[in-house]
């Protein structure tokens, strides 16, 4: 211990006598330990991190693989009448529970907000083996009867932050969608549901969704999955164990199903495919968030970059360490001259890197957390009260000081062993000057090949997705986006009726068309560009579909301002009027694709269609209007066949408002919540937006990775030329022997220069020949994040390359100056 006090002491005073060194290094490293610590900051909550629940691994989530027959409303969701069948009858399970994850309107007093909420079996809360801070959780006993437990359960940040952390809360009332609901309980600080980035506020029993959800009556339909359902293992049960134990109840299940009525008209074909599905068993430790699938792969690819960066700060570090090295051999061979071993120097030089690894990780922390907060800027303002920290718990430190102590070792273990190879003899006598070029400056040059090697790969791969960025900014989505707000309302949760919904709707869109400056407004059921879909299959009169084939296309509901608001263009037929109202014939507009796939060149204007894919589906819904295609989900999937129905003739009205106005939307907005406000003062308003702040949020990972990975990649360059800098300007030193000689003997400024740029142009040219196809091939990995762009991109890649030779030739040209002004009789004379 005495001696690593001592080798701590040495490596601080060591450090401080050279601070141009030190301070270029603990920069090196902060960028590059900064860099990892915010990258991983944010893998490690949205992807690494196990839920804060009771043996975490033990959980797993339950879904059926293959062809459903039935609706489909929640990735991995089961239908509720499956979930009890796994509950009741499973032998792999200690515990089983059920959750439905929505947003609910929580009124108190004056104030309604929408928050984010679960609805949850009775056993949701012991199965995971959360334990309630105050106040008890649902049991049991809450899943025998619909509607008949009107409770919650607040979650502590909301208990705190909503309510000011009054005990008095438990046994009070508060009014959720309109229905009174009694709170019962808090739950203990960290756990705040099974979406882990979005926080759950309110925990509701599941029994209670027919009344917070107006006109849901499928709580007991098997042909309609909306529940995630999650179980315990066993003791001794492995998730395959699991997966083969359920298989036989699971295809006793749905072998029953096949015989109720729901299938009386089913195809042989729908039956068989039905029969063919299989349970699938997977790990629920992480909850099911899809903030987490968003992310995951960006955030991926982006450790990686961070990761090259930090390997070109190494690199760096290790020639500059070299170089130091060779500075301090009198030093050294005094030292092994007067006793002390190789081992005990090596240990010295090892230390003295691990201090400024660690330097530069303290540095590097106080940097992360900047940057994190700079990355959850990204993140669109409409994930409302996302959890993720910027400031680092201890994970996050004890994750920065590993990899400072790692990176130490990394780039000082090399220039460490190699200056203790110093021959003493001939150091002291001072001969150490004469030696030219030697062992330790290939391997500097070699590591500065290194750095370009691994800059053009950062570069390229910036190039790539910032021309996959642009080519989704060029895209048309098939709609105007300039001019527009959009925003929702919900007046069904605040107990509306299907008639006074219609009225409010009509009611706001007269007053929002009478503000100054707004042209038309739009009803729709569907967000656009948020990857929300909602598909159906359809039966089409006079087409007979293939077996197996897609009869499934996107749906929406509209009113018919709707087009003319965002500017999607008619091309035949008609859009919906004030005639297409509850009780006349149901009506259906069709975008182009749709049109094409089923009609081909002949109009489908006139022609009828029915939901279901049964023999004798009713198609009672006529074909008026054909309009221009556009995006639907985001602007990287393809333009889905679609279909509109009419707003007016559905029992769910409205959900995305439209407004279009002749000046700059922003300045609608206060314009547009008054009329709001004028109808119902208590009814939330959600995610008002420019439609064209829509689609840059539709894009929030594509932005992602090209800002940052250009950011890194400029910072990689920038490295890997202090590197080039300070191997030529030693190189330079080393030989200003041989520079003199060869000026004394007739050689001009010119050749001076070119015999220095000469070997600069081989480091770049080997690094990039090494780069090229390694790039290609990295490239390839990423195929997923571009768009438009091939990972072989010569465009990409042939500017990346200029410029890292540009910025190399540059860098390399200050020490090939200052060798052609070297005065030969001068450098003679010391030499």
């Amino acid at each position: 211990m005495t001696e690593l006090f001592q080798d701590l002491r040495f490596a601080l005073r060591t450090l401080r006598k050279s601070p141009g060194f030190t301070l270029v290094a603990l920069l090196s490293l902060a960028l590059g330990i900064g860099a990892n610590t915010a990258i991983f900051t944010l893998v490690d909550q949205l992807i690494l991190r196990l839920l804060p629940v009771r043996n975490p691994q033990e959980i797993v989530l339950l879904a059926g693989r293959g062809q459903h027959y039935g609706g489909n409303n929640g990735r991995n969701a089961l239908s509720y009448p499956m979930y009890q069948d796994f509950r009741d009858h499973n032998a792999v399970f200690n515990g089983m529970m059920a959750r439905y994850y929505m947003t609910l309107s929580v009124g108190t007093g004056s104030i309604t907000e929408v928050v984010a909420s679960e609805l949850v079996s009775g056993n949701y809360f012991p199965m995971l083996g959360v334990q309630p801070m105050m106040g008890r959780f649902f049991t049991a006993s809450d899943d025998l009867h619909q509607n008949a437990h009107p409770l919650a359960v607040l979650s502590y940040e909301y208990w705190r932050t909503r309510f000011n952390a009054n005990p008095a809360i438990i046994g009070s009332v508060i009014r959720v969608n309109n229905t009174p609901l009694t709170v019962i309980g808090v739950v203990r600080p960290g756990f705040e549901g099974m979406e882990p980035g979005i926080p759950t506020k309110l925990f509701v029993p599941l029994m209670m969704t027919p009344a917070l959800r107006p006109g849901f009556d499928d709580m007991f339909n098997r042909r309609q999955r909306w529940v995630n359902v999650y179980g315990r293992l066993k003791p001794g049960f492995t998730i395959d164990r699991a997966k083969a134990g359920l298989q036989p109840l699971f295809h006793q299940i749905i072998n029953d199903e096949v015989k109720m009525p729901a299938f009386r008209n089913a195809t042989s074909y729908r039956r068989d495919k039905f029969l063919q599905m299989y349970i699938d068993v997977m790990p629920g430790s992480q909850g099911n968030t899809n903030l987490r699938r968003q992310y995951e792969t960006p955030l991926l690819v982006l450790m990686g970059v961070v990761v090259l960066v930090l390997l070109i700060a190494c690199a760096n570090l290790a020639s500059l360490l070299s170089a130091r090295g060779a500075s301090r051999q009198k030093e050294i061979a005094v030292r092994l001259a007067l006793g002390s071993s190789r081992g005990r120097i090596v240990r010295q030089l090892i230390t003295e890197s691990i201090v400024l690894s660690v330097g530069g990780a303290l540095a590097g922390a106080a940097l992360a957390i900047v940057m994190v907060r700079g990355l959850l800027s990204f993140l669109p303002a409409s994930i409302a009260g996302y959890s993720i920290q910027a400031s680092p718990d201890a994970r996050i430190l004890a994750f920065t000081f590993g990899l400072a102590v790692i990176t130490g070792i990394l780039f000082g273990l090399a220039p460490a062993l190699q200056s203790t190879r110093t021959d003493v003899a001939p150091v002291l006598k001072d001969q150490a000057g004469s030696v030219i070029g030697g062992g330790q400056t290939n391997r500097r040059r070699i590591l500065v090949a290194v750095q370009f090697t691994l800059s053009l790969l950062l570069l390229a791969g910036a190039g790539l997705f910032v021309r996959s960025l642009s080519n989704l900014h060029l895209l048309d989505p098939g709609f105007d986006t300039a001019n527009v707000v959009q925003f929702s309302v919900g007046p069904r949760s605040l107990g509306y009726t299907d008639a006074t919904t219609a009225a409010f709707y009509r009611k706001l869109e007269e007053r929002i068309r009478a503000l100054p400056g707004v042209k038309g407004m739009g009803i729709s059921n569907m967000t656009l560009l948020t990857g929300n879909e909602w598909d159906n299959t359809i039966t089409i009169e006079g087409y007979t579909s293939k077996p197996g084939e897609d009869m499934g296309p996107h749906f929406n509901a509209v009113n018919g301002n709707f087009f003319d608001t965002l500017g999607i263009k008619l091309i035949a037929g008609r859009v919906f009027n004030e005639r297409d109202e509850r009780n006349a014939p149901k009506v259906a507009v069709v975008n182009q694709s749709f049109a094409r796939r089923y009609f081909g060149n002949a109009s489908p204007i006139g022609h009828r269609f029915g939901n279901g894919g049964d023999p004798g589906t009713v198609t009672d819904t006529e074909i008026i209007g054909v309009v221009a295609d556009h995006r639907y989900e985001s602007l990287r999937d393809e333009i889905p066949r679609e279909v509109y129905l009419c707003e007016l003739q559905r029992e769910a009205y409205g959900n995305a408002i439209y407004v279009r106005t002749t000046a700059r939307p922003e300045n609608a907005f206060t314009a547009i919540r008054g009329a709001v406000r004028e109808l119902d003062a208590n009814l939330p308003i959600v995610n008002m937006k420019t439609m064209n702040q829509q689609l840059e949020d539709s894009l929030v990972t594509e932005r992602l990775v090209a800002t940052l990975s250009v950011v890194f990649g400029a910072l990689a360059t920038v490295l890997a030329i202090i590197g080039l800098y300070g191997v030529m300007s030693y190189t330079v030193a080393r030989r200003s022997k041989e520079i003199g000689i060869r000026m004394a003997i007739g050689a001009n400024s010119g050749d001076v220069v070119w015999l220095v740029m000469r070997e600069v142009a081989m480091l770049a040219v080997a690094g990039v020949a090494v780069g090229l196809p390694a790039a290609i091939v990295l490239a390839r990995v990423v195929r997923s994040q571009l768009y438009g762009v091939e990972p072989s991109d010569p465009m990409s890649i042939a500017l990346a390359t200029l410029l890292l030779c540009t910025v190399a030739m540059a860098a390399g040209y200050m020490p090939a100056r200052r060798a052609a002004g070297y005065d030969p009789v001068r450098v003679l004379r010391t030499e």
